[in-house]
């Protein structure tokens, strides 16, 4: 390793003392002094260069040739000072020059220096546009838990000007570098009044409720979705897929009577509606739809249906007419959840502003709440599309005439902030920013047109090799974590985003491109994947009650916790133990609930450590919530499910908490109660089964002579059987029974159920 290092080493020392070729393209523009030479130089990462220069000045003049193009950065810049005194001197320039030259000459009178034999020491200090700088690193790890850590700073000199012994130098910090015009005269001009002249005053410009300022661009509709096209989430009193259920449980429990086939319809896609079937034949003219007749002679010859019959027909006619409006309005959710779907990309991309307008119908009852819970139900399926939380406002608009019931939903204009400031770069969010400054040790000579490798450190300094999970960043991977070195920041200046070569056991291991590093701060730099480390990524979503707002006939409004779990499953192929860090990004309007306890911040991101044995497999959770408004059928099983988790946290009141579980314990009794009976209708149809199966053989046994013993043993087991069936019917009934009177204590407890006063809690709380 030694030897390795020491022959890069010499080879770097061998390229900074030679240079190398540059890329860029050499000028002749550069500031020149009356032959004074440059003392200093030092380069920044925001496109300039600090000069400086020392002059002995005789006569009390001192020229400086600018180049036209450097004027306003040189003046802008510019100081002038006795090296003795520390005073400032002046400068001056005359403007008869001719425009069109190349240069500008400026004139310096040095006070100091103007008598016979006065010699004057001076420091001219100066910025002017220059290229950036370019770091690259070099790591060579051990197994000592220690790594020698190496950064060289590439400078190219394009000024045209040769740099001889010159102490070199490079930094870079949050500093602003901009061009601004100081050369140009500018006057001002001024308005003439009349006393008699007569003004008219504007007013001043309209503000959008959305944000911005005048003369910016109005908010955009992105996108509209009516009622019909909003999907309701599980727990939703008007959730489709728990309608559909019942109507299929409904049409279950009424059976096939008067139906043969169950073509009651015909559906209309445009409408949604349901027509008669023409009669058929092998239906008999159309039982239960048509007039009430239905032909079981199979001759044609009609009598009237039993009124029983006919009812059921009806019935489940009616049934498969709201079946097919559900399933045409299954089609209309799924064109919604397409809009929503194309919608969420554009924003997550773009990082745009959104606001969702909610709507209702000017005639349903309600419309305030109605319109509010259109708008939570979107914004729950963009963030469940990956749309931050932040980057979405809900706002209810209620019941407007014109305006169907439904979303609209509409990009934010731009702040003033915003506007005034320009694109902001896309790593400005995420980087941190901080001051550096290297200067070699020894003067160097660098020739115009050439480059130089300008050492910025070389130490030892703590560091291991270990793994990165990165399944966020564009050239990440979900399925497989990094190799990686982790080491520390031994400086007390951030090392800049630069390439970094990794050695190892005399060799080189890989390539990798390391982040800003902060002083004194630890980096995971990611090298190679060797796929040792194999992830398994599982994601979910839950809901959790947090507070009851409002309760109306059995349908609940309520602050959930809307939940997203990301667990990972870590399997290491390694023969040695090892560590992993994961990278994980938590959006803003996202709350981290559960994490790895060990972990550093990266910015907006967090760097979980996870440990792992030799071969072994670790599960890793994490959980974020974000607040939602739902809408909550409490007679759903998942709502239920909600309230269990509710009432065992520290959320409710204890009188809350008692009427909650005496509701959830009804509940379970229907539950109970539904189940022991579908029990019992299976164990009776087996029954009857069985009974259909020892008749058969009764019948064909009563024509053998000799087996009169066996069919009596048969008979007797029909009985048997028989009055099981009549037992089972009457654990039936009395279970129906049983199972009605529980339905009623439940809906006796819902109306019961009483939630604390929302207003009053926040008068309390309120400052």
């Amino acid at each position: 390793m030694r030897k390795l290092l020491a022959g890069f080493l010499f080879a770097s020392a061998l390229s900074g003392a030679t240079g190398c070729a540059s890329k860029a393209k050499p000028t002749t523009t550069f500031v020149k002094v009356d032959q004074v030479s440059l003392g200093k130089v030092v380069v920044y990462r925001n496109g300039v260069a600090f000069y400086e220069r020392r002059a002995q000045v005789e006569g009390g003049k001192l020229t400086v040739r600018v180049p036209r193009d450097r004027v306003d950065d040189f003046l802008k810049s510019l100081t002038v000072v006795d090296a003795k005194t520390g005073k400032p001197l002046p400068a001056s320039f005359p403007r008869q020059q001719s425009d069109g030259g190349p240069f500008l000459e400026m004139t310096l009178d040095i006070p100091t220096a103007k008598e016979p034999g006065q010699i004057a020491d001076v420091v001219l200090t100066y910025v002017t546009e220059a290229p950036v700088w370019k770091p690259s690193y070099r790591i060579a790890i051990s197994d000592s838990g220690k790594v020698m850590l190496e950064g060289w700073a590439i400078v190219d000199n394009t000024s045209g000007e040769d740099w001889k012994d010159v102490m070199v130098g490079v930094g870079s910090s949050s500093a602003l570098s901009f061009r601004y015009d100081l050369w140009s005269v500018r006057t001002v001009e001024r308005e003439t009044l009349h006393i008699d002249e007569q003004f008219a005053v504007a007013p001043p410009t309209a503000v959008s409720p959305y944000g911005g300022a005048g003369g910016e661009a109005a908010p955009t509709m992105v996108a509209e979705l009516g009622d019909d096209e909003i999907r309701r989430p599980a727990g939703h009193p008007e959730n489709l897929d728990a309608r559909l259920a019942k109507n299929a449980e409904e049409v279950e429990d009424y059976g096939d009577a008067g139906a043969d086939d169950g073509d009651f319809g015909n559906l209309d896609v445009a409408t949604g509606s349901v027509a008669p079937s023409a009669p058929s034949a092998s239906r008999g003219g159309g039982a239960g739809m048509g007039g009430g007749y239905r032909d079981d002679s199979g001759g044609g010859k009609k009598r009237p249906a039993k009124p029983k019959d006919a009812a059921k027909a009806a019935r489940v006619a009616k049934l498969e007419q709201e079946r097919a409006q559900l399933e045409y309005q299954r089609q209309r959710v799924s064109e919604g959840d397409r809009k929503v779907a194309q919608l969420a990309p554009d924003l997550i991309k773009n990082k745009r502003n959104l606001v969702i307008e909610g709507y209702a119908d000017v005639n349903e009852p309600g419309s305030e709440q109605r319109a509010m819970d259109r708008a939570n139900i979107v914004k729950m399926q963009l963030i469940d599309a990956g749309v931050p939380p932040a980057q979405i406002r809900v706002v209810n608009r209620g019941a407007v005439p014109g305006q169907r019931a439904g979303v609209r939903m509409v990009t934010e204009a731009p702040t003033a902030e915003k506007t005034a400031g320009g694109a902001k770069p896309a790593e400005a969010d995420a980087s941190p920013v901080g001051e550096s400054h290297f200067q070699s040790e020894i003067p160097m000579t660098v020739a115009k047109g050439t480059s130089v490798m300008v050492s910025m450190v070389r130490s030892e300094t703590d560091g291991e090799q270990v793994y990165l999970y990165d399944a966020e960043s564009d050239r990440g991977n979900d399925r497989f974590a990094f190799k990686a070195v982790r080491l520390h920041n031994p400086t007390d200046s951030t090392l800049e985003t630069g390439p970094v070569t990794v050695y190892g056991d005399d060799r080189y291991i890989g390539e990798g491109l390391t982040e800003p590093i902060p002083p004194k701060a630890n980096v995971v730099v990611p090298f190679a994947l060797d796929r040792q480390i194999v992830v398994d990524r599982d994601d979910a979503t839950e809901n959790q009650v947090a507070r009851l707002v409002t309760l109306q006939r059995g349908i609940l409004t309520a602050e959930v916790q809307h939940i997203k779990r990301t667990k990972l499953t870590f399997t290491s192929r390694l023969h040695t133990p090892t560590k992993v860090y994961v990278r994980h990004t938590t959006e803003k309007g996202w709350l981290v609930l559960d994490a790895p306890k060990t972990y550093e911040r990266l910015g907006d991101a967090h760097l979980f450590e996870i440990a792992l044995g030799a071969g072994e497999t670790k599960v890793v959770e994490i959980a974020e919530a974000t607040p939602l408004t739902r809408t909550l059928d409490l007679a759903q099983p998942t709502t239920l499910d909600m309230m269990k988790v509710f009432v065992d946290s520290p959320h409710p009141s204890p009188e809350l908490k008692k009427q909650l579980q005496d509701l959830l314990a009804i509940h379970r009794e229907v539950i109970d109660t539904d189940e022991k009976i579908a029990n019992l209708r299976d164990r009776a149809a087996e029954y009857r089964l069985r009974m259909d199966e020892l008749n058969d053989q009764i019948i064909s046994l009563k024509k053998v002579k000799t087996a009169t013993s066996l069919s009596r043993n048969l008979q007797d087991k029909m009985k048997d059987i028989s009055d099981r069936v009549q037992k089972t019917t009457i654990d039936i009934v009395d279970n129906q029974e049983k199972l009605m009177l529980a339905k009623v204590r439940f809906q006796d407890a819902l109306a019961e159920l009483t939630l604390p006063d929302a207003a009053a809690h926040l008068a309390v709380t309120a400052p």
